[in-house]
């Protein structure tokens, strides 16, 4: 009987094996797999490839676990929800998920007692402490400015619309 297995790519930009949970360990020249439980550090194992140690988390209790979230259902999106995907797949953009958000997008958190229709936060760390960048009114709206700032893309003003692009060049006159 063979297993599906989800291989979950890292979270964080700085990882440099490509897998959640994976690091190298440079002492043992080994791929570790590990995970925190209860604020303890789990050592799953070592192994010589980063693939292999990201499949040891996969096939441990907290992987399954991250992968099933993974492979939830998303609610649908609300009409404005469903408008910023449209908007970030016309501008090229993906929106960043993430299986430990609540929102399920990376940096979106859901506060439902907020005041007020603007419940998304977004926040992310920018020299290691924690800003908040915006609040939205959908979680897709706050991913798509998530997006848009990875881009490099101007996010002064969040409900603007791309720039159009340069006009094409002139034909020469014959």
């Amino acid at each position: 009987v063979s297993e599906r297995l989800v291989l979950i790519t890292a979270i964080r930009k700085d990882s440099t094996t490509g897998y959640k949970n994976v690091a190298f360990n440079r002492s043992k020249k080994k791929f570790e797999a590990k995970v925190q439980d209860g604020g303890k550090c789990v050592v799953l194992g070592s192994f010589d490839t980063a693939e292999e140690a990201a499949t040891a988390y996969a096939r441990s209790e907290y992987g399954r676990a991250d992968a099933a979230k993974l492979l939830q259902p998303r609610p649908a999106p609300t009409a404005a929800g469903a408008e910023a995907i449209r908007q970030a797949e016309s501008e090229g953009l993906t929106l960043a998920t993430s299986s430990s958000s609540s929102s399920g997008y990376k940096g979106v958190t859901y506060y439902p007692k907020e005041k007020g229709s603007k419940k998304y936060t977004l926040k992310v760390t920018v020299g290691g402490k924690m800003v908040t960048l915006g609040y939205f009114a959908t979680a897709e709206q706050a991913a798509l400015f998530y997006a848009r700032r990875e881009a490099g893309r101007d996010t002064s003003d969040l409900t603007a619309p791309p720039p159009a692009p340069p006009p094409p060049p002139p034909l020469p006159l014959l």
